[in-house]
């Protein structure tokens, strides 16, 4: 059942109660005044009764009494029988049984004696005058009740159906949103005119579907800027793999190809100066395999930390400060834990936090030596009951904030913004006091749902 159905029926449900308590109060109020009226006719016809049978014989005192044509009254002649007293005008007549069986007021008779006792004249009051004229005016004010509930059911019709107007916009401007379609249409459109609740709930959705809107194209913009940071940061890998390791390849060949053709060559035994020559490139060898071995090392971190894989957070996260300070040691650089006391501290934290923390001080520190050459660098990490803290503060030059902030670095901010963003975080990039860089981060500890996110 539609609301405007409900409504409706709400309203004849209440108009038929009060229908029906009026006509219980009013049949009450008809069944005091009947038998009231009974008795006051039936007071009348007894003091006629006497009048006229005292001044002759009974017949012509009945006739007399008859021609009066007093109200709700019936004289008999002597004694009536009992089966007479429901007997007489009807009056109006069409007074249906059940309406008079509500009334229950029965005829009331009462005989007059002479002074020898016998009965000389009946006098009956009979309520079916009284109860025709109490049935014709129920049934006026029932016929006009219900011409003013139709009434009032149309007038209710027309204003419900124009006070939920808007709801068929409001229905079409959810189910475009449900479509992904975050653009219902101008603002007045939803939220003009109707009912002010209404009006409330089409702003509502209109806001709504506005910032829906705005996340759409600020997650097109980021997604854009995340591809893009992943396709430099791929060509830089492959730059790196092209420039460094595949030049130590081709030397480790060409060393060992020299090597290869000096030890096949058919010769009793080898010159001091092969020998020297063997050597070198043995030991050139040795050393584009230790710098291949590094720079694999190199590159396997940036794809994945494997610190994590041997130590715990803090001391991965030590770790990491030490590498630092020993390719940068004219920078002052510092780590801070703290914990709430928590019964694992930082160490407790599921793979996808533990990952990312690190990744945020990890990202934070490179794009801190890439951009702001400072010389002090702090990186602080505090554990709560439910979310963990990392700020990464410089005191380089900074830059100025806008729009955009968190994705201005490369693959590592953008990447971290989106990864901060789906654990329900929270992730800002701006100046610390003016001067510096300050990378705050704030995640909870619990990311429900996303525990399986690597």
């Amino acid at each position: 059942m539609s609301l405007r159905m409900r409504m409706l029926a709400l309203i004849g449900l209440f108009l038929a109660l009060l229908a029906v308590a009026g006509a219980a109060v009013m049949i009450a109020n008809a069944r005091d005044a009947v038998r009231a009226e009974m008795a006051s006719a039936l007071d009348l016809g007894i003091a006629a009764g006497r009048t006229e049978a005292g001044r002759g014989a009974i017949p012509d005192a009945v006739a007399a009494l008859d021609r009066l044509g007093l109200r709700h009254l019936r004289f008999i002649a002597g004694e009536a029988a009992s089966g007479s007293l429901g007997e007489g005008n009807v009056g109006h007549g069409a007074v249906p049984g059940w309406f008079a069986a509500l009334i229950g007021v029965a005829p009331q008779a009462h005989a007059l004696t002479g002074s020898d006792g016998r009965v000389l004249l009946t006098v009956v009051a009979e309520p079916q005058d009284e109860v025709a004229e109490v049935w014709e005016d129920m049934r006026d004010l029932a016929l006009a009740m219900l011409v003013a509930g139709l009434l009032l059911l149309g007038a209710a019709w027309m204003a419900v159906g124009r006070a939920l107007a808007p709801l068929a916009r409001i229905e079409a401007a959810v189910r475009r949103l449900r479509q992904g379609v975050y653009e219902p249409g101008p603002r007045g459109g939803l939220a003009g005119g109707g009912v002010p609740e209404l009006v409330r709930l089409g702003t509502g959705i209109a806001a709504l579907a506005e910032e829906l809107a705005a996340a759409g194209r600020e997650n097109r913009r980021l997604g854009q800027r995340l591809i893009e940071a992943q396709d430099r940061e791929r060509r830089d890998i492959a730059r790196e793999i092209h420039d460094e390791l595949g030049a130590a390849l081709f030397a480790i060949k060409v060393d060992a190809g020299r090597i290869l053709r000096l030890s096949e060559e058919p010769k009793p035994e080898a010159t001091i100066s092969e020998r020297v020559e063997i050597a070198g490139r043995a030991r050139a060898v040795l050393s584009m395999a230790a710098d291949v071995h590094r720079l694999s090392r190199r590159i396997l971190v940036r794809l994945r930390p494997a610190l994590l894989d041997q130590l715990p957070l803090g001391e991965a996260l030590s770790g990491l400060i030490v590498e630092w300070a020993r390719r940068e040691p004219e920078v002052r650089w510092s780590l801070d834990v703290a914990e709430d006391g928590t019964p694992d501290g930082i160490d407790g934290l599921d793979e996808v936090l533990r990952l990312t923390v690190f990744r945020l001080a990890q990202e934070s520190l490179v794009n801190a030596l890439r951009h702001a050459r400072p010389t002090n660098v702090s990186v602080t990490v505090r554990r709560w009951t439910d979310r963990v803290e990392v700020v990464v503060t410089d005191d380089g030059p900074g830059f100025r904030e806008g729009p955009g902030t968190a994705e201005q670095g490369g693959l590592g901010i953008a990447g971290m913004a989106e990864r901060v963003r789906a654990l329900g975080g929270t992730l800002r990039i701006g100046s610390d006091g003016g001067q510096g860089t300050r990378v705050a981060a704030c995640l909870p500890c619990v990311p429900a749902g996303l525990e399986g996110v690597a």
